[in-house]
């Protein structure tokens, strides 16, 4: 099949796959694509030509770069004794001892194939493990393990792979070349990724310098860069493309933005740049591995001198043989962890090692490298076992599959979360409604909300935007604080209870009708005072009669339109007397006088109010709250009347975009730190970016 034929082949089936996943949720994707590409092998008779190399690269590269730049830190750092023994010493044991037991149980297979044999199916594959665990709540720690090492462990099992493959072409092994080579082709290509990676964060900084701020080139750069290190790595220095491009992965998300716009329009584009290339790259593999299977394994079922019962017995061996290795593995890692820790942890349980087995499920690597086997020896004779190893290879990635399919619903039913030894700081407590900010959280504080989330990234805003003692910014500095305080009120209102939140409403109004009543005193005296005219003063009182009716309920509702109605030609009113042109001061004006005196009036009643509290008062602190917070509305709006005749509109625009893009970063910072932290989920951490992204670009197209 031509290339441009298969591609659009591929893209339809993957299409087709995940529309069939929204129906059948109860079956992982992964499986599902694996199925239809199957199905479509059998009727239609298609094939695709699967050489190893460029699969690796169109692949591989991309997806495991792309595992690395999401993978937090953090977790990266903290489970690195796990993750680096499960991806070097795990794949070697299960070399040595898979590989003997494959060749005790089939005779047909050579000591050193089945060595490499074990070696092929000792890397797990973490995309078809994310799909089964979206649907049965696999614990984040085991989740985490099994990403982790996914990541490192590909390297070490294609090496493992490669020399017991020479040993059975040649009859010849060397434990000391085979040691030299792994960290030759580890060391080296993690430092061609850090190289890469960097140099290709300085182009960019080198383009910004020139002027060149193209959103698309930036993004293709981007996106070229996995391809570039993993050929560099691979075809020029003969080192592990997987190491290399997973490094970058894993440094790229530490490269500070190069440019303003990359906070906003770059970083969006270039998100769903990656979102969508992830998404064919994922679902392609699966599509291909269902359409390579028929091949892969006919060849051996057609076969007359293995019987096809035998054949799945000894798959079926096989995959009890890795799985019991991997378990037993994982137990005694734990064991050791306990005794190191000095029974400060629960104990260990083997479910927690059961898990960990179940979902080292075998993928895309495996299959790819199994297919590159050549078909004939060095010395032109075909190779026999050629079909029989592929066949094992395929049938143990579907079994793996199938098993953690079925069995990981199973063993975490009815459980929220299982709780493991180690994983307690992972599982979700009761938080306070308080949350302090993310370098004061303690490890409890998992798995948040959304709301919470965001009232977190308020309060980062909130802690910047204070910071500042500038006299000369205080205006804008109020208009922000402003603004951010009643979102952080509307967030704390929408976690309350139902019964609580009405309570607190009806307070609320009790109080603000007191405000709204020293406004009302305040605007008279003004005019008793002869300091505004009466048509400005008429005008107002009849927005300050809405607004009152709105508190007490006694506006119908079209009434209740006309309100809000007068409420935007108010401050439309209002802004065309502040700004008479860009360069303007903001003049003064009988409307600013009467918004002065009403704040004054509101702040002296509500004063007078407080003195007035019983603190015997079971709603005492409520209401000192609600009026303090009142007060402190009153006070930002005050002072930003009083400041404001100093500043003109160009001034005051550029100071507001220079705030806020500071309080955009500061919550940036805590969405990462909270993904960093396990917090929250990446999904969320996404919905929340696009959210911050999304005010920005708006800030910056109003500037525009």
């Amino acid at each position: 099949m031509h290339v441009l034929e298969a591609s659009i082949l591929l893209i339809i089936l993957i299409v087709l796959s995940n529309i069939l996943s929204h129906y059948l949720v109860a079956i992982p994707t992964a499986l599902i694509e694996i199925s239809v590409g199957l199905v479509v092998a059998l009727v239609f008779k298609v094939q695709i030509d699967l050489e190893s190399d460029w699969f690796m690269l169109l692949f591989v590269a991309p997806l495991l770069f792309n595992d690395g730049k999401r993978f937090p830190k953090n977790e990266l750092w903290e489970l690195r004794a796990p993750i680096f023994a499960n991806a070097i010493l795990l794949v070697l044991l299960t070399t040595i001892l898979g590989g003997f037991f494959i060749h005790l149980v089939i005779s047909e297979i050579p000591f050193s194939l089945a060595l490499a044999l074990a070696a092929v199916l000792s890397p797990t594959d973490p995309v078809a493990v994310h799909g089964i665990a979206e649907r049965v709540k696999l614990p984040k720690k085991i989740l985490s393990l099994i990403s982790g090492e996914s990541l490192i462990n590909d390297a070490s099992g294609l090496i493992a792979f490669k020399y017991a493959m020479a040993a059975f072409f040649t009859s010849q092994f060397s434990l000391k070349n085979a040691a030299l080579d792994f960290l030759y082709m580890s060391f080296v290509g993690a430092i061609i990724g850090f190289v890469l990676i960097n140099v290709f964060h300085y182009i960019r900084i080198f383009l910004v310098q020139q002027g060149i701020k193209d959103v698309i080139l930036h993004t293709t750069i981007r996106i070229l860069a996995p391809f570039v290190i993993f050929i560099v790595a691979d075809e020029i220095a003969h080192a592990s493309g997987v190491i290399a491009v997973v490094t970058a992965g894993v440094l790229s998300i530490n490269q500070a933005p190069i440019f303003r716009g990359e906070f906003s329009e770059a970083r969006m584009v270039t998100h769903k740049m990656w979102d969508m290339i992830i998404y064919i790259l994922n679902g392609a593999v699966f599509v291909i591995l269902g359409i390579e299977l028929p091949l892969a394994m006919s060849e051996t079922l057609v076969n007359p001198t293995i019987k096809n019962g035998r054949l799945i017995l000894y798959t079926l061996i096989i995959w009890f043989i890795l799985l019991i290795i991997r378990v037993l593995w994982s137990y005694s890692y734990l064991w050791m962890t306990y005794l190191r820790a000095k029974h400060n942890t629960p104990k260990p349980r083997f479910i927690t090692a059961l898990l960990t087995g179940l979902t080292g499920v075998r993928g895309a690597i495996t299959m790819a490298t199994i297919m590159s086997v050549s078909y004939s020896m060095p010395d032109g004779l075909p190779f026999v076992q050629r079909p029989l190893i592929v066949f094992l290879a395929c049938g143990v990635i579907l079994i793996s599959l199938l098993v953690a399919t079925v069995s990981l619903p199973i063993l975490t039913k009815q459980r929220k979360r299982l709780l493991l030894t180690g994983d307690d700081q992972y599982e979700n407590t009761d938080m306070p409604d308080k949350i302090d900010l993310p370098m004061n959280a303690t490890q409890d504080e998992k798995s948040i909300t959304e709301i919470r989330a965001r009232k977190l990234m308020i309060q980062s805003a909130i802690k910047v935007l204070q910071t500042s003692k500038d006299e000369a910014e205080k205006v804008v500095l109020s208009d922000l604080l402003h603004e951010f305080n009643i979102r952080l009120r509307h967030l704390y209102k929408e976690n309350d209870h139902n019964t609580e939140n009405e309570k607190y409403h009806q307070l609320e109004k009790e109080i603000q009708l007191i405000a709204n009543e020293g406004e009302f005193t305040g605007i008279n005296l003004a005019i008793e005072n002869n300091q505004v005219s009466e048509k400005t003063a008429k005008y107002y009182l009849n927005f300050w009669e809405f607004k009152r009716q709105a508190l007490t309920g006694g506006l119908r509702p079209n009434l209740k339109k006309a309100k809000f109605s007068i409420q935007r030609q108010l401050n439309h009113f209002l802004f065309k007397m502040r700004f008479v042109n860009s360069d303007s001061k903001i003049a003064d004006s009988s409307l600013f006088i009467l918004r002065e005196a009403s704040a004054v009036g509101a702040i002296d009643a509500l004063k007078n109010y407080k003195k007035q509290l019983s603190s015997e008062s079971k709603l005492y602190k409520v209401k000192l709250n609600i009026i303090n917070q009142s007060l402190s509305d009153y006070r930002n709006q005050l002072e930003r009347i009083r400041h404001i005749s100093t500043h003109s509109r160009k001034e005051y625009e550029l100071q507001l975009q220079k705030f806020y893009l500071k309080a955009l970063d500061a919550e940036r910072t805590t969405i990462q730190e909270l993904f960093e932290e396990g917090k929250i989920s990446l999904s969320l951490a996404n919905r929340l970016r696009q959210s911050v992204n999304y005010s920005e670009i708006s800030l910056l197209q109003n500037d525009e």
